[in-house]
Formats: structure tokens, C-alpha cells, sequence
């Protein structure tokens, strides 16, 4: 990950990509900079993911769109598009769910956030999805004002982050893409 955070550091100087199962290596050092980063915003877990092995990556990589923000070679931030029905229970018709959002903290601020939803927003409705879902924990207060300010609105649906803990909710929020 990038620890060099004196420079000027601008949006320009990130791009957005699309991941192919190639990259694993990439995808897999900015995910586990994301669950060290913020532990309480993903139902996974740092000690969990930290098992996975090649094979495991290369198929997390085929089973959706996943999105990488590069800065100086280096990935600072991930996004992913997948099917909305790997959840049946809380599955939206027509909608694709946007999952494992994060930007290295050192270029927050920059809309590399919104680039990324944007990636993958324009997937989903290439995929012909007309809506686009996700979940964010009750905690997350700053990334509900971002998912907000980008056109998502809570459903009233709620479910909990991870069974083994009672305590720790998530809310689904919801994007129409047909604009």
C-alpha cells in the first residue's frame, strides 16, 4: 500500500480499472489493507481473508466486476460489482449489489470514492441492471453520507453485520440506474 502521503496527491493522478483474475496479487494486498483499514465495515474479516489462497482470489476476481483506483503503480482503492441474488433473502429485482468499497485513507477526499462507484454503477447497468444495492454498517456514519450524496437511499432493510455478533447492524441502501 501507499505510505507516502506528503505529495500533492491528485484525482488525475488515479485511474480506474476494471481487475481480471491476473491481478489477485493487487486485489488482495488493497482487501486486506481495507479490513486492517476499517474492521467494522465488512462481514468479513482480516484473519479470514488473510487464509485465502491464489485460487480463492482468482475466483473472487471472476465472480463479479471489481475495480481497482491506481496511484503511482500502487492500488489504493476497490469497489466490486456482483450479482444482487448471492443474498436471496434481501434480493432486489433487476439490481447488481456494490460490495468491498475502500480508498487508502491518504487519498480520501480526492473522489476516488465516487469514481469507483461510478465504475461500477456503469457495469452493473451495462449488465442491464436498473438498480444498483448495498449495505453499510450502522456504524459507518461517514460512508452513509457519501453513499447518500451518491444518490442511494436506505430500503428500510436491515440485517445484521455478522451472526456472531448481536450487536452490529447494516442497513441496505438502494440507486436507481435508469437516470
Amino acid at each position: 500500500m501507499r505510505t507516502d502521503t506528503s505529495g500533492t496527491g491528485a484525482a488525475a493522478d488515479v485511474v480506474i480499472r476494471r481487475a481480471d483474475p491476473s491481478q489477485w496479487a493487487a486485489c488482495r494486498r488493497v482487501r486486506l489493507a481495507a479490513l486492517a483499514d476499517a474492521p467494522d465495515a465488512f462481514s468479513s474479516t482480516l484473519e479470514r481473508e488473510l487464509a485465502f489462497d491464489e485460487q480463492a482470489w482468482r475466483q473472487r476476481l471472476a465472480s463479479g466486476a471489481t475495480f481497482l483506483a491506481w496511484q503511482d503503480g500502487e492500488p489504493v482503492g476497490t469497489a466490486s460489482g456482483v450479482a444482487a441474488d448471492l443474498d436471496p433473502e434481501h434480493a432486489v429485482p433487476g439490481s447488481r449489489q456494490l460490495v468491498g468499497m475502500w480508498v487508502d485513507p491518504a487519498v480520501r477526499g480526492l473522489r476516488v470514492a465516487d469514481r469507483l462507484v461510478e465504475a461500477v454503477a456503469a457495469e452493473a447497468k451495462a449488465q442491464g441492471a436498473a438498480r444498483l444495492v448495498l449495505w453499510v454498517t450502522d456504524v459507518n456514519g461517514r460512508a452513509r453520507a457519501f453513499y447518500q450524496r451518491m444518490g442511494f437511499r436506505p430500503t428500510g432493510v436491515r440485517d445484521l453485520v455478522r451472526p456472531d455478533q448481536p450487536d452490529r447492524w447494516e442497513e441496505q441502501l438502494i440507486r436507481d440506474l435508469s437516470c
